[in-house]
């Protein structure tokens, strides 16, 4: 313990900038989300949303909820055939295109309410306001079924009796939405710089070991009471401190000044955490796979930016990409950030897969540099 110890303290002094540079970029981080999120605007744009609906059920419910529409949210509503309203959608006219199915009012009278289709091009905003009236909507449509009991006439009598059920007010919905976008857009937007700079505060790591190997100090250990492991921990230990540095001082800070903040802090520090652990791990293993500093530098560079755009950290990867979503699964950065965006919408998400794809990850990546590591020094 002693020796890994000093290890540790002989890599504080070496390593000064690296250091400083960890502080750098957890305020910088920092900065960056303050200010997005506390930016003047927000991201609802119009003060009118029109909408498109097909009818297919023509129901009294269906009726309800165009009227919920207009009357209650104070929307534009344009019905007519999809081909038409896709048209309109296209153009620009409607923001939506909501899809009402046959059987819509019965399912909803039998307790089993049915999921509305909406079709948006790129306006995130507006979708996310519709479909948070939707299920606004359904949750008073749920309650008016419950107490209807299956009965058709009960449950027209209390839907004509309750014109808007569980109705939100426009003006609540908007800064409820407002604030959890602009929180979950600014955290995502400041952790994708943050992993690009955690993986170019990691080439330092890469260097020393680097600088070690050309110097001797690897053939001087065979001499000497220190260990390989000692040295692997030593070095592993002040990496691995230094990106928790950042972890936590970005996220604290994020965390406390935040309003709705899309993950658990607890979630979020450990996922980190475990790309951290990965990071300073692949540090290590090009340290060991190059022979000069200009080619670690070219390659370290590379990973923490390249690799970090293919990853998906400053924008979601999507399944259409075709070939390029199957490479950015390849980078941790995927997962993490997959984690990062899907889990607000869905506080049931499965994290597991995630979390084990990073740990497995940080596993292979000290295997691998373990078995080279123990060849280059025996």
């Amino acid at each position: 313990m002693r020796k890994i110890l000093l290890i540790f303290r002989n890599s504080i002094l070496r390593n000064k900038l690296a250091i400083a540079l960890v502080i750098a970029a957890a305020a910088l981080m920092s900065f960056i989300f303050y200010g997005q999120f506390t930016a003047d605007g927000v991201v609802y744009a119009e003060d009118q949303i029109s909408l498109g609906v097909v009818d297919d059920d023509n129901s009294a419910l269906s009726e309800n909820l165009n009227d919920y529409f207009v009357n209650s949210l104070g929307m534009e509503v344009v019905s007519g055939s999809y081909d038409y309203l896709s048209t309109r959608l296209i153009d620009r006219q409607i923001s939506a295109i909501i899809e009402v199915p046959r059987g819509f009012e019965g399912s909803a009278i039998n307790g089993e309410t049915q999921k509305l289709e909406i079709t948006t091009l790129d306006d995130y905003a507006n979708s996310a306001f519709i479909e948070a009236y939707i299920n606004s909507y359904m949750r008073g449509v749920s309650v008016i079924s419950q107490a209807a009991d299956g009965s058709k006439d009960a449950f027209s009598k209390m839907l004509s009796a309750q014109k808007a059920p569980n109705t939100v007010s426009l003006a609540e919905t908007n800064s409820q939405t407002d604030k959890r976008v602009k929180t979950a857009d600014a955290y995502n937007l400041s952790m994708g710089f943050m992993l690009m700079v955690i993986s170019g505060i990691t080439v330092f790591i890469s260097n020393q070991i680097l600088v070690d190997r050309q110097l001797g100090t690897f053939d001087r250990m065979k001499c000497s009471s220190l260990r390989s492991s000692e040295y692997v921990v030593g070095i592993s230990l002040f990496g691995v401190l230094c990106c928790t540095a950042a972890n936590l001082l970005f996220n604290l800070f994020a965390y406390s000044v935040g309003e709705k903040m899309p993950v658990p802090i607890w979630l979020t520090l450990g996922a980190n955490e475990l790309f951290m652990i990965f990071s300073v791990g692949l540090a290590m293993l090009f340290a060991l796979l190059m022979n000069d500093q200009r080619s670690l530098m070219t390659i370290g560079v590379g990973y923490a930016t390249i690799g970090s755009m293919l990853g998906g950290a400053w924008f979601p990867i999507e399944p259409e990409l075709g070939f390029v979503s199957s490479i950015a699964k390849i980078f941790p950065q995927y997962w993490l950030m997959d984690l990062l965006r899907k889990y607000p919408d869905d506080p049931d998400f499965n994290v597991l897969p995630n979390v084990c794809i990073l740990a497995l990850s940080a596993v292979l990546v000290y295997l691998v540099s373990a078995v080279i590591f123990t060849r280059k020094n025996s």
